[in-house]
């Protein structure tokens, strides 16, 4: 038995009647008619009050005497299975064809009879043919929708319309044929009484057709003691309410079919409309319908598609990550590794990991404290793992003392199996227009001081445009899916890490074994140098003799031997020093060093030619000597590598940035190919293009363990034969 009945919303009323195409009976279960429509007097003659608890099969058998067999047989069938409709066709006055509906409702038997309409538009395709229309017209389903019914069905106007999740809807596909009716295509609909009554009706009716919406309304006559619910009945009465509004909008003719989702939903409606009335026969209107179904049927099929590509897309990735674990053995190294695609599943424009402790940042600078305040702010707002906010500096920027110039919206997860790891993506602002059709009167009360609303002149509808500033966009269920899907696989990663110990203790065996190779390496550079001196020596010694000319080669062997023995220890010294040094952080005047650092590399690397320009020199914090360190293998690299530019050059300059002061160490040199790039800070790693440059690979990695010891942020850009820039991002907190 059909169950769902149209919720009312308060001060709104169905309509007391049916439209004029239709008569309808209704009895109760022991067939005593107990409501009828005013018009039924029509063919019986006389009032039809008189009529009410007379049995139904008296009245079937007077006027319908040669239908009254399959009648019976139809009244029974759906008794027997109150769950279906049956539909006969029948005569009044034995000359006027006429539709009979018989269905149950609330216990009560319905008899609708509809008009067999004469439909001016005869034509309509073959299914097969719309199906291979919609398959044709892949992700521009409801385009082709639209224009197609609007072809075979003569209405002026069609649309599709769908529900939001707080209530509103948005106008995605128009097609209009009548000059005087108005466009409103990608429009949207606020949550208002009119759009409430409307979903409640299509929530409980596959379709709804109104003929004539400034039509008579016949009025049902009931016997005062039963109050049958129209809800159900496809020839009821449009609701006035509903009516003056299309009457309002130009329109006399409805046609809207109710769009479901798998589970029952509703997701939204496709309606048909007209100025003028628009007869269209009942069979006509459900292949309508049926091909509308199609339609949704085709357009969820996609949807379905799309999500299963996603989803595959997702695994793709994940396979990816897990053979980067696989190799790194570094859950924060290998997450920070593919950053790019982190933000990519996640549609946001930059991330930070923050993990154990420490802070990985991606296409953002920001510092530890401020990012600790994010996290905290969050943890106050939900106890879920998974979090989205697109509004999130709108409502906490002030308090957390952050602004939109680095982003708007929020999304992340938290993780602690066992470690403690978080991954925050961030979304830029964006400026959001919004065309309403009515006044949203609910989101203008909120008053929020970055939406502005400004109504449109127009003679027909009340337009009203919604200008949104510093939210990003929403976090949609594809994303918090992937936030999901990635916190399951660090769970996962970090479990398995914990019980492939053996492993790791293997990893570090292969470490020492890397060790004992790297010593053997410096032991074999060592003796060329210490070959060289004991030869000139023993020649030196042996041949007293010698003339001046080679005695003075033989002390310039020794003189070069000794410098490069002396180079190379000292940078095995500064290797081990800043692997194990403990800091303590002061305030370092780099003005008071960086001139004389940059003499000492110009004689070094005999680059007198070379302009250095220092800029607005900013005082950091952490420990100067290192700093000093820091600075001489950036500065010096900078000078190294552009001494045999035509016109060379180095710029260093320091800007306070929010809560870091950035140096930025430029310079016109050979540069650094793109696909190297991520590999500088590699162990004894050289450049493919340095050969024709002294170097032994270490100075970058020096850097690096200066950087992440310091809590400093590093990013390098660099293009072949043009140049280098390498930021330096100092915390200002401390």
């Amino acid at each position: 038995m059909i169950t769902r009945v149209i919720q009312e919303p308060d001060g709104l009323y169905l309509s007391e009647g049916i439209q004029e195409y239709g008569y309808l009976l209704i009895s109760d279960l022991d067939f005593n008619l107990v409501s009828a429509s005013e018009n039924c007097q029509d063919w019986m003659g006389s009032a039809v009050a008189p009529a009410l608890q007379n049995n139904l099969w008296d009245l079937v058998s007077t006027y319908f005497p040669d239908f009254y067999a399959d009648m019976h047989r139809g009244v029974h069938q759906v008794l027997l299975d109150d769950k279906q409709r049956l539909l006969l066709e029948v005569l009044i006055h034995q000359v006027e064809p006429y539709f009979l509906n018989i269905y149950i409702f609330q216990n009560y038997l319905y008899l609708e009879f509809e008009r067999k309409m004469d439909d001016s538009t005869v034509f309509f395709p073959k299914f097969e043919i719309v199906d291979k229309l919609l398959k044709e017209n892949k992700g521009k389903i409801w385009e082709m929708a639209t224009s197609y019914i609007s072809k075979i069905s003569g209405f002026d106007r069609i649309r599709v319309f769908q529900y939001g999740k707080d209530g509103s809807g948005h106008i995605l596909a128009e097609c209009i044929e009548h000059p005087e009716l108005e466009g409103i295509l990608d429009c949207y609909y606020p949550d208002i009484d009119i759009y409430r009554l409307a979903k409640n009706t299509h929530v409980v009716n596959a379709y709804r057709y109104t003929a004539k919406v400034n039509g008579k309304t016949i009025k049902m006559i009931s016997n005062g003691k039963d109050n049958p619910n129209l809800s159900h009945t496809g020839v009821r009465m449009i609701a006035p309410l509903h009516a003056d509004y299309l009457l309002k909008d130009g329109v006399n003719s409805n046609l809207s079919v109710s769009l479901f989702t798998e589970d029952g939903d509703l997701w939204g409606y496709l309606f048909c409309q007209s100025r003028n009335e628009k007869k269209v026969n009942l069979v006509k209107r459900e292949a309508l319908v049926y091909f509308v179904q199609m339609a949704m049927n085709r357009f969820l099929e996609e949807t379905r598609v799309q999500s299963r590509l996603y989803k595959e897309t997702i695994r793709d990735f994940e396979l990816k990550l897990k053979s980067i674990l696989m190799v790194r053995n570094n859950l924060a190294e290998s997450l920070y590794e593919m950053s790019k695609e982190l933000c990519y599943f996640a549609k946001a424009d930059s991330m930070i990991i923050l993990f154990n402790g420490l802070l990985y940042s991606y296409n953002i600078n920001i510092g530890l404290g401020k990012i600790l305040g994010i996290k905290d702010k969050i943890a106050t707002l939900t106890e879920d793992f998974i979090f989205g906010d697109h509004e999130f500096i709108l409502n906490y920027g002030e308090e957390l003392e952050l602004d939109f110039d680095r982003f708007a919206g929020v999304g992340g997860l938290y993780v602690e199996v066992p470690h403690k790891c978080t991954i925050l993506w961030f979304r830029q602002g964006t400026v959001k227009n919004k065309k309403w059709i009515e006044k949203p009167e609910k989101i203008m009360q909120r008053g929020r001081k970055n939406e502005d609303f400004v109504q449109e002149e127009n003679p027909i509808m009340n337009i009203w445009h919604q200008t949104t500033f510093g939210t990003s966009e929403e976090w949609e269920e594809d994303e918090l899916y992937f936030f999901q899907r990635l916190r399951e696989l660090i769970i996962n990663s970090e479990e398995t890490m914990a019980a492939e110990i053996t492993n790791l203790n293997q990893e570090v065996s292969n470490l020492n074994k890397a060790l004992d190779d790297y010593a053997n390496m410096v032991s074999h550079d060592l003796k060329n140098p210490l070959s060289a001196i004991n030869l000139s020596t023993q020649m030196l010694l042996q041949r007293p003799e010698m003339a001046m000319e080679m005695r003075n080669k033989m002390l310039k062997n020794t003189k070069d031997a000794v410098v490069i023995i002396n180079d190379m220890l000292s940078r095995i010294h500064e290797f081990s020093k800043v692997k194990e040094y403990d800091y303590k952080f002061e305030p370092v005047y780099v003005d008071e060093f960086l001139p004389q650092l940059v003499e000492f590399c110009k004689l070094r690397y005999e680059a007198d030619k070379t302009e250095v320009v220092l800029d607005s020199l900013i005082p950091v914090y952490g420990e100067k000597t290192i700093i000093y360190q820091l600075f001489q293998n950036i500065v010096g690299n900078a000078i190294k590598y552009s001494a045999k530019a035509d016109n060379p050059c180095v710029r260093i300059e320091a800007v306070m940035r929010h809560e870091f002061v950035c140096y930025s160490i430029s310079d016109n040199g050979i540069g650094i190919a793109k696909e190297e790039i991520k590999n500088v800070f590699d162990n004894f790693k050289r450049m493919s293009n340095a050969s024709d440059f002294e170097g032994s690979g270490l100075g970058l990695t020096i850097v690096k363990r200066i950087v992440d010891r310091l809590g400093i942020q590093i990013e390098v850009e660099s293009e072949l034969n043009v140049g280098t820039t390498i930021y330096l991002w100092f915390p200002n907190e401390v």
